[in-house]
């Protein structure tokens, strides 16, 4: 146990002098590998076997899909699309951000992509019409943490695999709670239209020209559809509507917008290359990580010890909300549900939580740390697009944070909420 605890403590404070997570995870263990004098031959083993698991071969097609839709031009059909169904509404600038944001989340999964897609056109435009940066960053970087909730997503994907939870369930439960944060932001967009009186789309748009708006986006919006429609019908796997969803997406890419020509095509197979590197080393990492917790029973002591000294379930499952939010300020959420599924399960267990809702909670939970301060990237992305200082984003950001928290609560003590749809399929 004593080299378990100084592998945690070197964590932290590699982590403190922001040291990149992969290696932060891979330094630290090596401090509880070499303490106990276990064979190196050990550790490739544990890194080798992080990735046997058939479903995690879905990662680098959806991270594809996703980046081919984005590269394609398919942000601004979205954008003209959600300002036709909010344009003429007080504060429509700010509707279109959440709005073109569920949309595009359901199309990549991802919230940073959301943020530098939808943020490079909506950004300039909401500053132009009279949106402070400020604002017009913090609704962006907000509104991006619908990605990884809204299916596809990764981190379903990931926890899935570790919790042996059903993908398909998962991708059912998260659709829910993603429509939730977008309507609690927009909540928080009605407050503030009305306060500082932001401006509306005033000109109409003509029934020629939504019908043309429309038809744009709609092969789009079926890439969604046709991800869950596969699995919920039993046609395809997870990781086959990965492969399937990829192809469609270079399908409509290339030969119906060509969008992208054979050239950029193959740069953006690089690209996504890259991503999927860096995912993967993160999953490797934190997978032997979490052997050495598991080995040492941190999770079972965790559980036992919470179980002994508090007594109510929910002061239970408020305190894993803080300490998730806390991890979630300054750890990116892929590692950090890597790290935590392992050490929760036994204690979701015990409290007789399912594992589907507790898989949602922590993952709405944690997305909403991509938005928040100091270190949330979503946060980053919005302020280097903006040109406005972190400090002020942050600032700006506070009422959409508090809007997301809501939701995490809401889901936390309401099984309904994510169970409910699961359950029609069954």
């Amino acid at each position: 146990m004593t080299y378990i605890i100084l592998m945690i403590i070197c964590f932290v404070i590699l982590m403190a002098i922001r040291v990149p997570i992969p290696f932060a995870l891979l330094i630290s263990t090596f401090v509880y590998y070499i303490g106990l004098d276990l064979p190196m031959n050990i550790i490739v083993v544990r890194l080798l076997r992080s990735f046997d698991s058939f479903i995690l071969l879905a990662i680098p097609f959806f991270v594809l899909a996703g980046r081919i839709m984005s590269e394609g031009g398919i942000s601004d059909r979205l954008v003209k699309l959600s300002d036709l169904i909010v344009g003429r509404v007080k504060g429509s600038l700010a509707y279109v951000n959440i709005v073109v944001s569920m949309f595009f989340g359901g199309i990549t999964g991802t919230a940073i992509s959301d943020t530098t897609a939808i943020g490079s056109i909506l950004i300039p435009s909401m500053v132009k019409k009279g949106y402070s940066k400020s604002f017009s960053g913090a609704v962006t970087a907000a509104s991006s943490t619908m990605g990884p909730i809204i299916p596809p997503s990764l981190m379903f994907i990931i926890y899935g695999s570790i919790a042996q939870v059903s993908i398909r369930d998962l991708f059912l439960a998260g659709a829910v709670p993603g429509i939730m944060v977008g309507f609690a932001q927009m909540a928080v967009v009605k407050i503030l239209a009305k306060k500082h009186d932001f401006p509306r789309r005033e000109e109409k748009i003509e029934f020629k020209a939504a019908t043309r708006i429309v038809s744009n986006a709609i092969l789009a919006i079926l890439l969604p559809v046709i991800i869950l429609g596969g699995i919920l019908l039993g046609v395809v796997s997870p990781t086959e509507a990965a492969v399937v969803a990829t192809f469609y997406a270079a399908f409509i890419a290339l030969l119906v917008y060509r969008s992208i020509t054979l050239k950029r095509m193959v740069s953006v197979i690089k690209d996504s290359a890259v991503e999927t590197g860096s995912v993967s080393i993160i999953i490797a990492a934190a997978a032997l990580f979490g052997w050495a917790l598991s080995n040492e029973q941190v999770p079972q002591q965790f559980a036992q010890f919470l179980i002994a000294h508090i007594s109510a379930k929910w002061q239970i499952l408020l305190l894993i909300n803080i300490m998730l939010f806390s991890l979630g300020m300054f750890m990116d959420s892929i590692p950090a549900i890597m790290i935590v599924t392992p050490v929760f399960l036994p204690l979701f267990k015990m409290l007789h939580v399912d594992p589907l809702q507790a898989g949602l909670f922590m993952s709405v939970n944690l997305i909403t740390g991509l938005a928040t301060p100091p270190v949330g990237c979503c946060l980053f992305a919005a302020s280097i697009i903006s040109g406005e200082s972190m400090e002020r984003i942050s600032k700006a950001v506070l009422p959409f944070l508090a809007a997301n928290v809501v939701v995490v609560l809401l889901v936390t003590y309401i099984p309904q909420i994510t169970l409910f749809i699961p359950s029609l399929f069954k």
